[in-house]
């Protein structure tokens, strides 16, 4: 499969949570992503960092004509960005889910993952009002089972196809041998 060929079949499979899609057809869609995210960040980010650098520059707060500046400037890239988070979101998922399901595993793992990252980020939220030290030790375990879950759930994505049949999708899949290409 082409890298073309991968972001057409991301958008073309925009709801499908059925089937299987290869790891060349999800690590070809991630390679888009890497592409993309950074046309939206940079210019996101830069336009933030000078707002809150001209804050600082002024130290007496927030004046009504910053903000509108900084609205201005931002707020369209931000929204940019968030309409395409948005966007991307569902076909994101059902990728997941049918990459999972190439490797014969329940779409359940990324269910385990979304939910632990959820639970972890409560943890972080609350225990930023703990003193130093009790807020210090759950940012560390918070931390490192945000790492341990990450790298597994990575390894369960980088598994190889399973070329038998398997229960999500009956019917024999050769193994890929083409490799990433423009």
């Amino acid at each position: 499969m082409r890298l073309i060929q991968a972001f057409l079949s991301f958008w073309r499979n925009y709801t499908n949570f059925r089937g299987r899609a290869t790891r060349i057809e999800f690590w070809g869609w991630q390679f888009w992503q890497v592409i993309f995210m950074p046309l939206f960040l940079i210019p996101t980010t830069y336009s933030i960092r000078d707002f809150l650098s001209s804050i600082d520059a002024k130290q007496n707060g927030l004046s009504f004509g910053l903000l509108v500046t900084v609205a201005t400037s931002s707020l369209p890239l931000l929204l940019l960005l968030i309409g395409y988070a948005v966007i991307a979101l569902i076909p994101s998922l059902a990728l997941f889910v049918r990459r999972l399901h190439d490797a014969n595993r329940s779409a359940g793992w990324l269910v385990l993952n979304v939910g632990v990252d959820i639970a972890l980020l409560i943890t972080y939220t609350i225990t930023r009002s703990l003193n130093a030290d009790m807020a210090l030790i759950f940012a560390s375990a918070t931390a490192t089972i945000f790492v341990l879950l990450s790298t597994g759930f990575i390894y369960l994505l980088l598994l190889p196809s399973e070329t038998k049949h398997n229960r999500f999708f009956p019917t024999s899949v050769t193994p890929p041998t083409a490799t990433l290409s423009l």
